[in-house]
């Protein structure tokens, strides 16, 4: 196998990759943690997985650019490096030794070899694929954009810790043109909901793992208008971006009716200057409880006041002006700092609203404009902290 590319034109698919790759295994047998190459006369295909998430580039080769074809696997994590060494106004030759098992590598003045593994015949890449007879999948199509704008307000919302499936990846609900979303960690929920651009025939439900909803949002572009097509089976999700395919393998659990978290009515909904709030909790909450690290919000007659105190019996204390008429309306909440930091910084409008529905244990927040410019509702519920 031999074939010369121009680096620029390996580098950043290479390196995208073999990111995906597993790490950190020690078993030699693990072929999770290689990159499987394969070279043809018209392409060079890079796939790489971590039994989690599967990636593949396929990178068009110029004519006569492959003098023959092979297939071979190499460490994810040197390739890597080594292509991010190179110059990128060079071209790169690469030339297998399949006796030896090494990759002989020019670029520019500069040579190397490099150890690779050849695929034995009895040897299979763990590629993602479906079962003999299972139900054919279906399909969706979303704009680029508003998927990538979807993702980026809710995925901080998903849990990191190793108990419950259900709170570990983002959950999607299709019924008929209708997209709703759902991310939470047991404290606090992103709900989103927008409308598809083409009604799908039956109801489509499916879990992404925290792995994949990152690996794919560091493909999709926020401007770009273009429709993805999702092919959704009951254990992969799978879309084409570029010259990228990225799949997702499933987590497979039962889902709680998380809608029902979400306020029917609220009374009242108070609006809050974002900038001016964020500053007041950003400095308030360095005096706060650090086993606790709560901040408590007062919403009366015309004012916002937020307190802290922590164990040296330090004080942190702002006021904000609000439309709040009522003389004699009250609402006490107390919430996670961190989590309201975050909240604040996916807000988009110039005012965060603040809902309260009985029973009185979660608070609902979102943006001035239920619904925005590109049609995305975007909702956050979170529960108060008891003290």
């Amino acid at each position: 196998m031999k074939f010369t590319v121009p680096v620029q034109s390996i580098i950043n698919p290479l390196v995208q990759v073999a990111s995906i790759c597993a790490k950190n295994t020690s078993n030699p047998d693990d072929l999770t943690k290689f990159l499987l190459v394969d070279v043809k006369h018209t392409a060079l295909t890079l796939t790489g997985t971590d039994n989690s998430v599967q990636m593949q580039a396929v990178v068009p080769l110029s004519e006569n650019s492959c003098d023959s074809e092979g297939t071979f696997l190499i460490g994810s994590d040197r390739i890597a490096s080594f292509v991010k060494s190179l110059n990128m106004a060079d071209d790169v030759s690469f030339d297998l030794n399949e006796e030896e098992e090494m990759l002989a590598v020019v670029s520019g003045k500069s040579d190397f070899k490099i150890r690779v593994r050849l695929m034995a015949a009895d040897t299979v890449f763990p590629v993602f694929k479906e079962e003999e007879g299972a139900p054919e999948p279906q399909q969706f199509l979303i704009e680029e954009s508003k998927l990538r704008y979807m993702l980026d307000k809710s995925v901080f919302c998903v849990s990191h810790e190793n108990y419950r499936d259900y709170l570990k990846g983002v959950r999607f609900e299709i019924t008929g043109d209708e997209l709703f979303l759902y991310a939470l960690d047991g404290h606090r929920m992103a709900a989103l909901e927008t409308k598809l651009p083409a009604a799908v025939e039956n109801e489509i439900k499916f879990l992404m793992t925290l792995r994949g909803v990152t690996e794919l949002q560091k493909l999709l572009s926020n401007s770009s208008k273009e429709q993805l097509k999702f092919t959704v089976s009951d254990k992969f999700i799978s879309t084409q971006i570029g010259f990228y395919t990225i799949s997702n393998r499933l987590l497979t659990c039962k889902y709680p009716n998380v809608a029902a978290v979400l306020p029917k009515m609220c009374s009242p909904e108070l609006h809050v200057p974002l900038e001016e709030l964020k500053n007041d909790v950003r400095r308030v909450s360095l005096f706060s409880n650090k086993r606790l690290n709560h901040i408590n919000l007062t919403f009366t007659y015309n004012k916002l006041q937020l307190f802290s105190q922590n164990s040296d019996h330090e004080i942190g204390r702002a006021v904000i002006d609000i439309d709040y008429p009522e003389q004699d309306g009250y609402r006490e909440i107390n919430l996670n700092a961190e989590y309201l930091k975050d909240f604040l910084n996916a807000i988009d409008t110039s005012d965060v609203v603040f809902g309260f529905s009985p029973p009185y244990q979660n608070t609902l927040i979102r943006q001035r404009d239920e619904w925005n410019e590109n049609g995305v509702r975007v909702r956050y519920v979170v529960s108060h902290i008891m003290v």
